[in-house]
């Protein structure tokens, strides 16, 4: 038997919606701020739109808080795709770019100071963009029958690499439920 991967949404036994979702974090452990845009989408969705995103800047050696990100097939960081579909629809009132500087393919990494203006530029390097997908990299599976939505975990981490493209990568670990 052939099932799809969990994906977006549950209807329970009474009709409700809940949104599936997998919890998302992000390590930095590089010395150098990492700025980013992450989000879900769901790449044969013609009429779909990636408004379940969100942009980052992290400094060197830190974490962010775990965040609830929607499940959709593709799950992406700084994707080619997921950029330009943002791009693409920006002027929907759906879509909201919170930092525009941040909306650029793969991860930049930065060391000038806060309030520079090269405060969001590659000036150490870069990360080539990551896609990860539902069903083959993370599953919104259920651990049971009673639970709407997945409880999976996705970490990123962040790593200097001079043999990456950049100077930098992506690595990334799915804990189950």
């Amino acid at each position: 038997m052939n099932l799809p991967a969990a994906q977006s949404d549950f209807a329970g036994p009474i009709g409700q919606v809940a949104t599936r979702a997998v919890q998302v974090g992000f390590i930095n452990n590089t010395p150098f701020r990492a700025i980013f845009t992450f989000g879900s989408y769901n790449p044969l969705d013609q009429d779909g739109l990636p408004t379940n995103f969100g942009q980052r800047r992290i400094e060197g050696n830190t974490a962010t808080a775990v965040v609830a990100a929607p499940c959709r097939k593709t799950f992406s960081i700084g994707g080619e795709e997921l950029i330009r579909l943002i791009d693409q629809n920006r002027n929907n009132p759906q879509i909201n770019i919170t930092d525009e500087r941040a909306l650029v393919e793969g991860v930049f990494f930065s060391s000038a100071p806060l309030g520079d203006p090269l405060e969001a530029e590659p000036t150490e390097g870069t990360a080539q963009g990551i896609n990860l997908l539902n069903g083959v990299d993370f599953t919104c599976a259920r651990k049971d029958i009673t639970d709407t939505t997945g409880a999976g975990l996705l970490t990123f981490t962040f790593e200097e690499d001079p043999a990456a493209p950049g100077g930098f990568r992506i690595d990334y670990a799915f804990l189950p439920p």
